[in-house]
């Protein structure tokens, strides 16, 4: 039996009985080559069943609205890890509204020292994200069925100055409260990282800076680093991440 290249396979439609896991895993291994990201084998597989979970929900529950194989590993996988060389590998982190998985699943795979707290309201999409941690067999990867105001309760299993990271992908970053509550959660050191998605990476005007002056709305506790660029592969496009950090105070 001739086989076929993992690459036109990778290009078929997006449906799941049309998936190849094998095939993904070995797209996504060669692209992360490319890029210089260390992912593994073993890490490989488990993005491309994390994908493959999402794609058979996702016949029956709106996840997402990329379907596309090819588009799902550039998109959502690669978007995920391309950044990860600018954050901390370790420690507690945060994704705010994780949806289908997304940054927080593989970057948990990539760096499995983080303590991986998936944050999502919707019900559906939360109970999609509990599978998946059944599947993947992740050790210190939950799932928060709540909302980022819930954990700033005081009953929250989220501590003051506990978490090293909070990621925020493909979201609008929320009103002043969420900045108070970020610098209020995060360690010193810690960071925030935001996503920009398409149409963003050029950078912002001085109107648009404003609402996210994260800075000022904490009362000068996070201090915003600026952004790094990068592109994804294939003409895909580039992408732009914001980052604030709370101060180390026991730094020299």
């Amino acid at each position: 039996m001739r086989h076929r290249d993992p690459s036109q396979i990778m290009n078929e439609n997006g449906s799941s009985t049309s998936f190849h896991e094998l095939a993904f895993t070995y797209r996504l291994r060669e692209i992360c080559h490319t890029e210089t990201l260390g992912l593994t084998a073993a890490q490989a597989q488990r993005c491309a069943r994390h994908v493959g979970l999402m794609l058979t929900w996702n016949q029956r529950h709106n996840l997402t609205r990329i379907t596309r194989p090819e588009d799902i590993l550039i998109k959502h996988v690669l978007d995920s890890l391309l950044p990860a060389r600018w954050l901390p590998s370790q420690g507690i982190a945060i994704d705010i509204g994780s949806g289908a998985g997304f940054p927080g699943v593989p970057l948990k795979i990539l760096y499995p020292e983080l303590h991986m707290h998936l944050l999502e309201s919707h019900g559906k999409k939360a109970s999609f994200l509990k599978m998946l941690l059944g599947r993947l067999r992740l050790d210190e990867l939950t799932v928060l069925a709540a909302r980022w105001e819930d954990l700033a309760r005081a009953d929250s299993p989220i501590k003051p100055a506990s978490v090293a990271l909070i990621t925020m992908r493909a979201l609008k970053l929320p009103p002043k409260g969420f900045a108070e509550f970020a610098a209020n959660i995060l360690q010193p050191g810690g960071m925030l990282a935001h996503w920009q998605g398409p149409g963003q990476a050029e950078g912002l005007s001085p109107a648009e800076m404003t609402d996210f002056d994260l800075s000022e709305q904490s009362g000068g506790v996070l201090v915003f680093e600026g952004s790094h660029a990068y592109h994804l592969p294939r003409n895909y496009g580039a992408r732009r991440l914001l980052v604030w950090r709370s101060p180390d105070t026991t730094s020299g």
